[in-house]
Formats: structure tokens, sequence, C-alpha cells
């Protein structure tokens, strides 16, 4: 195993300098500044030095699976996430050609056939193994958002509910439209004093958080052993999450202390179906706009496609400046709806002119994440409520491919119009 590593940590040494001797020494030193800085963002070097010490104690004779239920166990709810993002499917679902349904799946079943029973595993508590779940069938070609629940709520429920939702990272990657679905579909929950809402063992089926009071965590200990105090939440915070990632078995029993609580919660086919039916439905949407954005119109179907999978949407108010000339560039962006008016700072006067008006269909930013500057040539700022579609620095420079390349390089050197050429 430490050859193993050996190995691979020389391989990897290798094809880095062979890729840093291609280029220039500016060019190199940037590099090597974007590497070190993207291994400390990310504690990549701890990670890393993690899953080896855990590989060498352990010595399991499957190591890649290893790995992967250590990152499941370690970052919970980081990997839950994946099983929510449509372009992932080809990793954790399986298509029927019968019937177009969606067969949800995890690890511990890929392998097995859908006619196989799958009986859940009785969760191993405080190891780092985790029960297995089921595969869930989901036909979201022929469920609507009709079977979703939309309960009334007053302004300040919503408020509450939506301050509670920014703070999870299962929703953090939700635009305002699935959002607002989410919001729509949660329902009250009332529990008094020492009522169980989860009971360790039992089917999950919602997700809760806690407009007020207080809810106790237990794990049920192992004989004669009383069950264990683990955690405990309060208002604004949130549990459950596993039930509409998975058809899993609760993990811990879940009960109400001091007095009346009151909770809202959110089924897991309701989340699944706000989820998928929107995420395909915007895919669609983006397909079809990205195919009439010019420097676009060369790509293929499947560039076009992951593109359009990548995207995030954002939008500004009347004259929000999206970024200044001068700062950092890390986002390519795209006028979906509104415009855009760039302006540069003209030395000889002392002041500001504007050098472009960017409408839907146009494109900005892509300057300082092509060149070794990194740093923004225009002020850009919106022109009226806008939309921007964008791609952030990394996932730029993965879809960005020779094609794209070439326009755009070829609309920074040549004589295009300001619009083109001065907005990075």
């Amino acid at each position: 195993m430490r050859d193993s590593i050996h190995r691979l940590n020389s391989l990897c040494a290798t094809q880095v300098s062979t890729h840093l001797k291609t280029m220039t020494s500016t060019r190199k030193q940037d590099v090597q500044e974007e590497l070190k800085r993207y291994l400390d963002d990310k504690q990549l070097n701890t990670l890393f030095v993690a899953i080896v010490e855990k590989l060498l104690l352990d010595k399991p004779d499957e190591p890649i699976s290893y790995i992967v239920q250590y990152l499941k166990d370690k970052f919970p709810s980081e990997t839950q996430l994946l099983f929510s993002v449509p372009h992932m499917r080809g990793v954790f679902e399986e298509h029927d050609s019968d019937d177009n349904c969606t067969v949800l799946k995890s690890d511990s079943d890929s392998d097995e056939s859908d006619e196989e029973e799958h009986e859940p595993r009785t969760p191993r508590l405080k190891t780092t193994r985790r029960a297995s779940v089921c595969a869930e069938k989901l036909c979201v070609d022929k469920i609507g958002l009709e079977v979703v629940k939309n309960v009334a709520k007053t302004e300040e429920e919503l408020e509450k509910i939506h301050t509670i939702l920014k703070k999870c990272v299962l929703f953090e990657q939700l635009d305002e439209s699935q959002l607002q679905k989410v919001k729509d579909a949660m329902f009250p929950v009332i529990k008094e004093e020492e009522d169980v809402i989860i009971k360790q063992g039992d089917d999950g089926d919602n997700f809760y958080i806690i407009e007020c009071g207080n809810v106790d965590v237990f794990i049920d200990g192992s004989g004669d052993n009383l069950p264990a105090l683990v955690n405990s939440y309060n208002d604004r915070d949130s549990f459950g999450e596993l039930a509409i990632m998975y058809n899993a078995p609760r993990a811990a029993t879940c009960i109400a202390k001091g007095g009346q609580v009151k909770l809202w919660a959110l089924d897991r086919v309701s989340f699944k179906v706000i989820l998928m039916k929107t995420a395909i439905s915007k895919r669609i949407q983006y397909k079809s706009f990205l195919k009439e954005v010019p420097i676009l119109s060369e790509l293929d179907e499947h560039e076009i496609l992951a593109i359009a999978d990548a995207l995030r949407e954002e939008s500004f108010e009347d004259k929000r400046v999206i970024f200044e000339e001068g700062e950092e560039g890390d986002r390519f962006y795209i006028v979906k709806e509104g415009s855009v008016i760039c302006t540069k700072m003209n030395d000889d006067k002392g002041s500001f002119e504007k050098v472009a008006h960017l409408q839907s269909g146009g494109y900005f930013g892509e300057i300082a994440l092509m060149t070794a500057s990194r740093v923004r040539q225009a002020t850009v700022t919106a022109s009226g409520p806008t939309e921007c579609l964008w791609l952030d620095r990394k996932t730029f420079r993965r879809l960005l491919t020779k094609t794209l390349e070439e326009k755009l390089v070829n609309g920074m050197s040549s004589e295009l119009p300001p619009s083109i050429s001065t907005t990075g």
C-alpha cells in the first residue's frame, strides 16, 4: 500500500512538472500559485493525509470502496448532494426503458437486480459504516408538480423557513424557484413535551426544521444500556436530511423537549419531484437559450448540455455592480434577461466611459479567467432588472473546448466591438 501511494504521488508530481515545463515562467508561477490556493482553500492536504492514515491503519481489502465509504461517513451532507444533481444520474441512477422511470440507487444495491428485495440492514451505530439504503423508483416523467403539497403560510412563516433552509447544505444549491416550491410544500407539525418525532429504526419519510422549541437526539444503547443523548436541536435547526435523500431507516430517536415544539416538515417524494422536475425543465430551457448565443453556436449537443448542467443563475437589481474594473475575476457571465452597461476608467479624462451595452446573449468576464493577470478589465453594472447565467473559474476552464477557446481568444484580440473585447 505504501509503495502504491508513493508511486501515485510520484506520477502526479511528474505530470504536473511536465505540464509546467510547457509554460512560460510567468504562466508557470501563476499556475503554481493557483494550485496552492486550491489545495489550501479546500484543505485537501489534510484530507489526503487522513485518508492515507485510515488506509494504513485498517488495510481494507477493497481500498476504493473503503475510501468512498469514508467520504460518505465523514462528509454526509456533501455526499448526499450527489444523489440530487441531475447530471450525476449516470453514476447514481438507472433508467428503466419500459416505463421511463428513474431508479435512485445507492452504492449498497447498485449491483443487484431491481426484482430482488432489498431489506435494509440494521444500522451499526457509532461505527464508520453507514446503513444500507434501498433503491426507490420514481417515475419523474409521470409525476407532475400537482402531487406536491402547497400549504398556506404567512409571510413571517415563509421568511423563517427561508432563513433555516439557506443554512442547510442540502438546499444551498437550489435556485429561488426551487427553494420557493420547497417552502410551499412544507407542512406544520406540532409536538408536545416528550412526544417522539423520529424513532430509531423506523423508515424515514420527512425532513424537519424547527421554528420554535427544543429537540433531543438519542441513540439506543446495546443490551440493557439506556439510550444515550448525542445531540440537541433548538430554534432554526434542522434534522432528518437522510430521509428525503434515501429510503433509509432512521439512525436515531428525536424527542420534543421543553414544552411544545413547532416544526415544518418536507416529505421525500415532494422534494425529489421538485428537484428533478425543475432541474429537467431548466436544462431544456438553458439548452434552447445557449443555442441562440452566437459564441456557442458551433458547439455540439453534448457540449451545450454540459454547459447547461453547470450553469448557475443570479439576479441583479437596477444599477447593481456585478464586478468592478481592477478586481480579481472568478466568474464568466452570459446575460439571460435584461442588459448590462460596461464602463472603463479613462485615465486622461479621469472619468468612466461607457464601452458596451450588452443584452440577452451577450457575455462578459472571460478575459480575467483566460489571462495570467486574472484582473477585470471593466466595470459591469446591471441596467434595469437583469438575470445572468454564470460559470465559476474551475468549471469554465473544464468546459472550455478548443472551438470555444479559439472564439474567445479571437474576440479578445480582434477589432470586435467593445462588448466582446473589453469586458473581462
